[in-house]
């Protein structure tokens, strides 16, 4: 997809820039011709906004995998753990070493920031983005706001080992009140590490937070497996 993105975005450029020397070429004619009124429009108008929505569409398609939140060195630790730590028990680390999840999307299950989430979810992320770019946050970050069990019942509604937990209806039913008092995370624990293992001067931070953890190749599996093998040994 972004390679198409990509070549949609240069053929955009290659015709605004013969469109608009065109245009120069037809600026001293009294009267303009129909052909040159509609290069006006689609050099003026329509080609600009249909960049600009292009643009907004590959940030859109960019941002839903994960290597868009690991990106941030504050977020190295939710990306390590849920990729790398074979021992972990959050709820990402196993939603994604077991392949529960589509692969490289934290988007599967902060569905908040989609597309269709809501627009607190849409100012929070301008918000993170502002506070991290201004070196204006502190480290571990904590999210201020309340987890969205919804979100997990968007994925788990209707599936047979969902259904089959007797547990679950009154559960459910709680969530989908006007007053929702139970969390998924109260049985099922944290979905990332818990904030004093990413707290500067834990004997995990470390670890945690080295970013070359993610620099690893996906086009041998034995190398994975090598790879993961030998960052568990060196957390002991």
């Amino acid at each position: 997809m972004e390679t198409i993105l990509d070549i949609l975005a240069v053929v955009i450029l290659i015709v605004e820039v013969i469109l608009l020397y065109k245009l120069r070429q037809n600026r001293f004619q009294e009267k303009l011709t129909g052909g040159v009124r509609a290069m006006v429009l689609v050099a003026i108008i329509l080609f600009p906004v249909l960049a600009v929505m292009l643009g907004n569409y590959h940030v859109f398609v960019t941002t839903k995998e994960s290597t868009a939140c690991q990106s941030c060195h504050v977020m190295a630790p939710m990306a390590n753990d849920m990729m790398f730590d074979t021992k972990s028990q959050t709820l990402a680390a196993r939603h994604y070493q077991n392949g529960w999840i589509a692969e490289h999307e934290c988007y599967s299950c902060h569905a908040d920031y989609g597309f269709q989430g809501t627009m607190k979810a849409k100012l929070d992320g301008y918000r993170h983005l502002m506070r991290y770019v201004t070196k204006t946050y502190e480290e571990p970050i904590r999210y201020r706001g309340e987890f969205n069990s919804m979100n997990c019942y968007g994925c788990h509604e209707g599936s047979r080992t969902f259904e089959a937990v007797e547990e679950h209806q009154p559960v459910v039913e709680n969530l989908k009140s006007d007053d929702a008092s139970i969390s998924c995370l109260n049985c099922h624990g944290r979905a990332h590490p818990e904030p004093s293992r990413r707290t500067p001067g834990h004997e995990d931070y470390k670890w945690l937070s080295n970013p070359k953890n993610k620099e690893i190749s996906v086009k041998d599996a034995n190398e994975v497996k090598e790879y993961i093998s030998n960052l568990a040994v060196s957390k002991k």
